[in-house]
């Protein structure tokens, strides 16, 4: 749903089709851009999707593409009552699984709202060097990152951290592309034990794609 000046505000976008108790039930928050493709890969393996962005029209998109099994919720997570709309997403049974863009839910209020596994999916911003932690170009003997999601704030503590970093090619970094995001995203919440992941490098901080 979209307020009078079009901005999104917490609203079911489609009907939900209720899942069988036994079926999976994932949460994407952010599924319209770098977690569009996890989405697809999640209802592919039959699980059940609650898809959340602000844009409710490529919502509606990606749920028509993909089928009953996603449910759409148009919502921005600083609207009141986002809480409760995701409690009522989530069903009885709640979700199984979480996967959590940051930018557009932050950590600490994923930590807040969601239980269970989730994974929190981290720009590179959260590896920027701290003058008063980490040394700005360290790096091991290898030249390889020697920061790692231990140097992260506490209020990351409890779920599983994807850090984004950058595909470092000699004369041609670039970032990940959202294929490459949500296949890494989605093998951080198959894991079998919570654990931490950078994908790429971030460092030398230098380095980084414009």
């Amino acid at each position: 749903m979209r307020d009078t000046e079009g901005r999104a505000t917490v609203g079911t976008e489609r009907p939900a089709k209720a899942a069988e108790d036994s079926t999976p039930h994932v949460l994407v928050v952010g599924a319209t851009r770098v977690l569009r493709p996890s989405v697809r890969a999640l209802v592919a393996r039959g699980t059940a999707v609650t898809a959340v962005a602000r844009d409710g029209r490529a919502l509606a998109k990606l749920a028509a593409e993909c089928g009953p099994l996603v449910r759409a919720l148009a919502a921005d997570a600083g609207a009141p009552g986002f809480a409760r709309a995701l409690r009522d997403a989530g069903g009885h049974g709640g979700f199984t699984g979480a996967l959590v863009y940051t930018p557009a839910l932050p950590a600490s209020r994923a930590k807040d709202l969601l239980g269970g596994t989730r994974v929190l999916i981290l720009p590179s911003a959260w590896a920027a060097p701290d003058a008063a932690r980490t040394a700005p170009e360290a790096a091991g003997p290898s030249g390889a990152s020697a920061w790692t999601p231990d140097d992260l704030p506490a209020e990351t503590a409890g779920s599983r951290r994807l850090v984004l970093g950058w595909h470092a090619v000699p004369g041609a970094s670039r970032w990940h592309t959202p294929e490459e995001i949500s296949a890494a995203a989605l093998a951080l919440l198959d894991a079998p034990a919570r654990t931490d992941a950078v994908l790429g490098e971030v460092r030398p901080w230098s380095a980084r794609p414009a």
